[in-house]
């Protein structure tokens, strides 16, 4: 019995080692090709990426690029890439697949407007930071920063240029910079800004021509414009006078005022000039960018936009809108001879060819002509934009699947 039990014992332990053996090989064999399948599902993602890239670099270059799939991929036809419109949104789909395994990206994307930047200039001049501004939002200049004093700067920064202090000293002069600050990048403002708005005016919006000056003044649901200073208004229900909400005056200057309810893009190919407060209906959070308010505007000009040297704007002036200007900058009308005229509170963003000086300073920041800057970013231009507001012609994404 002792010798029978033996040998049973041997042998069960023996079929044991082989079971375990056999699932060992098994699991072996199974993680191989777990890794494998792991392998080429890496590679097929790869490839659907090298589709999105191809298609945004093509998109960029001409925004009604039309793929022409299948795309050869390592020597095989197995690149597959579909661009569909959307309320003018690009939706991209890009399939790629190796050795019988595919993978799927899909991106969104829009093109990028310039109102979206807190402020933007081409040309600085000598105008200079200084340790009373502050800037929330994009920014972006293709010139120097010029600080003086410890300017504010929170969000992405960029510039062409680099940092220039006033008095070239890190301790008295350097900036903070709250976020990612990327210098050596180049964005041009457009030439057809202002001539786009004209062409969007003509369809369903207004063009004033034919006057030097056109008075306009915002009324909440209804519109009050005029041509002469001592004329009365003429008042109109907004949304049937410029259904698309882009009004235009063609070779006259454009005088605003008053308080804005919905969407609207006004300009001119001259100047526009802020005889008074110009605030929306519903004044939106600044740093929320869902705050609900239905109202936005979009201030537009080939040369300038100027804060008026009158009495209504000598102890403040309100102004909620994205400023445009295409050849000029924002600016204040008499800034180095006018009184001490308070603040220039704005809620929204400046885009400027030539930066515009609203106030002149001595030296520690105390205003001597003109405005102290209160400038807030609205926030919503992260995802709202003007009617027809100029773009950057580049993409950014909104979405991303995979």
């Amino acid at each position: 019995m002792g010798g029978k039990a033996s040998l049973l014992l041997v042998l069960g332990f023996s079929l044991i080692m082989l079971y375990y053996s056999l699932n060992l090989n098994k699991l072996s064999v199974s993680a191989t090709n777990n890794s494998t399948e792991h392998y080429k599902a890496g590679i097929a993602k790869v490839i659907a990426k090298s589709g999105l890239n191809l298609a945004a670099s093509n998109l960029s270059r001409n925004t009604a690029w039309v793929p022409n799939s299948p795309y050869s991929y390592m020597g095989k036809d197995n690149l597959f890439i579909t661009v569909r419109d959307s309320l003018g949104t690009k939706i991209v789909t890009s399939k790629g697949t190796f050795h019988n395994i595919s993978k799927t990206v899909e991106i969104k994307i829009t093109i990028a407007s310039f109102s979206e930047y807190a402020y933007f200039s081409n040309i600085e001049g000598n105008i200079w930071w200084t340790g009373k501004d502050s800037v929330f939002g994009p920014f972006h200049t293709n010139d120097d920063i010029q600080v003086h004093n410890h300017p504010f700067f929170a969000g992405p920064s960029t510039s062409h240029g680099g940092i220039v202090k006033y008095y070239n000293s890190k301790e008295a002069d350097e900036p903070t910079i709250v976020g990612k600050y990327t210098p050596g990048i180049k964005i041009d403002i457009p030439t057809d800004g202002i001539s786009g708005l004209s062409t969007h005016a003509s369809g369903s919006g207004h063009v004033f021509s034919g006057h030097s000056e056109v008075f306009l003044e915002f009324a909440g649901d209804s519109l009050r414009y005029k041509f002469n200073a001592a004329d009365p208004y003429t008042t109109v229900l907004a949304s049937s006078f410029a259904s698309n909400g882009v009004i235009y005056v063609d070779n006259g200057n454009l005088r605003i005022k008053g308080v804005v309810k919905g969407k609207w893009s006004i300009g001119s190919n001259k100047s526009v000039y802020i005889d008074d407060d110009i605030v929306y209906s519903q004044i939106p959070d600044p740093k929320d960018k869902y705050d609900p308010s239905n109202d936005l505007l979009g201030i537009l000009a080939k040369n300038k936009v100027l804060v008026t040297d009158n009495a209504a704007n000598n102890s403040d002036i309100n102004i909620c809108a994205s400023i445009y200007c295409e050849e000029g900058g924002f600016t204040a009308e008499n800034y180095n001879s006018r009184p001490v005229s308070g603040k220039i509170n704005l809620i929204g963003g400046i885009i400027q060819q030539k930066r515009g000086a609203v106030g002149t300073f001595i030296s520690g920041g105390t205003v001597t002509h003109g405005f102290s800057k209160n400038y807030k970013y609205d926030s919503r231009l992260l995802r709202l934009v003007p009617p027809y507001f100029p773009s950057t012609n580049t993409f950014k994404i909104i979405s991303w699947l995979e």
